[in-house]
């Protein structure tokens, strides 16, 4: 896969050895400890905010309900089945069982995306990773744009459709905790692109992600209060109530806009490094969908 060659919101892309005497500085916001082997639980050490959001089937409606406390449960009061409120995310489900089903006539679909013998269950968790056909790191909406094409379909990674096909096959996997590695390449060199690009500076803003991730979390922004980063990706693709259905690189357009700086492409290898990342920080946390944000 091509690298794109738009300036990230959050870095320029790594130069050549023989080039790197060039390179422009970029302010960082500072690292946190990640480890070696990241998993959700990790963030108690953090914001120590894991104990209110680990078990989303228990999430205690006081704090969610609370104008100053809410952040502390990381949204999880959002996800189903706790949150069950009929929205736009369930019309997507069916919309995207529709699509799936008559794309897989034939059984050749699931096959495309990595199901064996048809089966969906636990094909969510195997994504991102390597695919070594497309030759990059790649998710799930990346690869169901590609077997679509084969079929004769276009259905554009960031698209209605797209997001639907990937929320109605995500849902076999609801309640099954993400488990990706990224101790080994080319996950583990996709994990610390991912984590350079998310601390990076940029904009008018001269935010990172990590400003309101990591240096703001629980602390008034524009109207709005952080959340940690840790155990955000198992609810992707989600709902949004402003009727918009978001893939996880949708939303990363749409905070790059919200920095001052332009958006890459959706599906470009700088998303899937920052999805590679912010998928390793949720290890151990269940798939939820269709879920529903602000």
């Amino acid at each position: 896969m091509k690298r794109s060659t738009l300036t990230l919101a959050l870095l320029t892309l790594p130069l050549a050895p023989a080039l790197a005497a060039e390179a422009p500085y970029r302010d960082m916001t500072s690292y946190i400890d990640y480890g070696k082997s990241p998993k959700a639980s990790d963030d108690a050490k953090h914001t120590n905010t894991y104990q209110y959001w680990k078990d989303n089937r228990k999430i205690d409606p006081e704090i969610s309900n609370s104008l100053t406390d809410f952040w502390k449960v990381n949204w999880k009061y959002r996800d189903a089945p706790y949150d069950d409120t009929l929205h736009g995310g369930h019309d997507a489900l069916e919309r995207g069982e529709e699509v799936y089903k008559q794309l897989n006539a034939k059984g050749d679909f699931a096959a495309c995306l990595g199901a064996k013998k048809g089966d969906l269950k636990g094909l969510r968790l195997t994504y991102p990773r390597f695919d070594k056909e497309l030759g990059g790191i790649v998710g799930l909406e990346a690869r169901i744009e590609h077997c679509a094409a084969r079929q004769g379909m276009k259905l554009e990674n960031g698209s209605y459709d797209n997001t639907a096909v990937s929320v109605y096959v995500t849902s076999f996997s609801n309640g099954m905790p993400l488990k990706i590695d990224v101790t080994r390449e080319p996950m583990k060199s996709a994990f610390e692109r991912g984590k350079k690009l998310f601390h990076t500076k940029a904009g008018w803003t001269n935010f990172s992600c990590a400003t309101c991730h990591v240096s703001l979390v629980g602390k008034g922004l524009r109207g709005q209060i952080p959340t940690t980063h840790y155990g955000d990706i198992g609810h992707w693709p989600t709902w949004r109530s402003k009727d918009e259905l978001q893939s996880l690189h949708v939303r990363f357009t749409e905070c790059n806009r919200n920095a001052g700086v332009q958006p890459l492409k959706v599906g470009s290898p700088e998303y899937h490094d920052i999805e590679v990342f912010m998928t390793a920080l949720s290890n151990g946390m269940p798939v939820t969908v269709p879920s529903q944000r602000d």
